[in-house]
């Protein structure tokens, strides 16, 4: 192609029916209709699914007076319900998650330590440990449906250990800008990576607090892991650093781990796209059918 453009279009759902339409002839589709297009394909189109590098977690503001409490951020973790997330805002397609590093990277855990479904009589043990009552709190969460029913369900988790959960919804452009809101406290986040794990850890340590450290977490041992790793020649080495580095985040009590999700994508059959192994394009080398 001479010329590709490209048109920013934040709503997956809003990109497909343009893409149904005609007047797309490649995009990312929304979830919730994989289902649907298996089953009853776009004539002239075809839809392929790839594993993702995105990771998406609900983080709690480690400075803000009411998460003070180490046995409350813990009741947190242990009442939210992946499996449910998955299947009610995620519609079976993505897996859950064990931190931040996708699986078949270097450093991915086998499983996280707070579990992936709820625990609530571990939660409201840990609820009673931490001697608060009649707890209220807010989370934050880009407006878009996947992450509104995903901050719902949340919701519905947290109040079975007596925590009233109230929904704060944004655009984008206010969204991004919460890192420095000292008055945020729980927040339902997404970031990307690079396939090496450095990229991951970046963002969580103690220089970045307050800029893309939303969860202010602060810890000497995962800034020393985090350069650490960088340099490490031994391969299992620095995996094991890198495993190491997710469970001393999950032990702050500031990070519940929900999924790297899913990327599905459509393209016209006069198409040929070429797609990274996570089915992000590479439009520079786009070619036709």
């Amino acid at each position: 192609y001479e010329e590709i453009p490209i048109f920013h279009i934040d709503d997956e759902r809003a990109a497909e029916i343009a893409c149904e339409a005609g007047e797309l002839d490649f995009t990312r589709v929304s979830l919730d209709s994989v289902g649907r297009l298996r089953s009853n394909p776009i004539d002239g189109a075809t839809l392929e699914e790839f594993p993702s590098r995105y990771y998406v977690w609900v983080g709690m503001n480690l400075d803000n007076p009411a998460l003070q409490s180490l046995e409350l951020r813990q009741a947190i973790q242990y009442a939210i319900d992946v499996p449910s997330i998955m299947e009610g805002a995620y519609y079976g397609v993505a897996p859950p998650s064990t931190g931040i590093i996708a699986p078949g990277l270097s450093g991915h855990r086998e499983a996280p330590l707070t579990g992936v479904s709820a625990n609530m009589e571990r939660a409201m043990e840990l609820m009673a440990a931490s001697g608060e009552r009649n707890v209220s709190l807010t989370i934050d969460v880009l407006n878009k449906s996947t992450n509104v029913t995903t901050a719902q369900i949340i919701q519905a988790n947290l109040a079975a250990i007596g925590v009233s959960l109230d929904i704060r919804l944004h655009e984008a452009a206010a969204f991004w800008e919460l890192g420095s809101d000292e008055s945020m406290q729980l927040v339902l986040n997404r970031f990307s990576m690079t396939p090496d794990p450095y990229y991951a850890t970046s963002w969580f340590i103690t220089e970045q607090a307050g800029i893309w450290n939303w969860e202010r977490f602060r810890s000497e041992e995962f800034d020393a892991l985090h350069l650490a790793a960088q340099s490490e020649g031994d391969a299992e080495a620095r995996a094991e650093m890198y495993r190491r580095a997710q469970d001393l985040m999950e032990e702050s009590g500031a990070y519940k781990f929900l999924t790297h999700e899913a990327t599905p994508v459509i393209y016209r059959n006069g198409v040929a796209p070429a797609l990274r192994p996570d089915g992000l394009p590479i439009y520079r080398y786009f070619g036709t059918a």
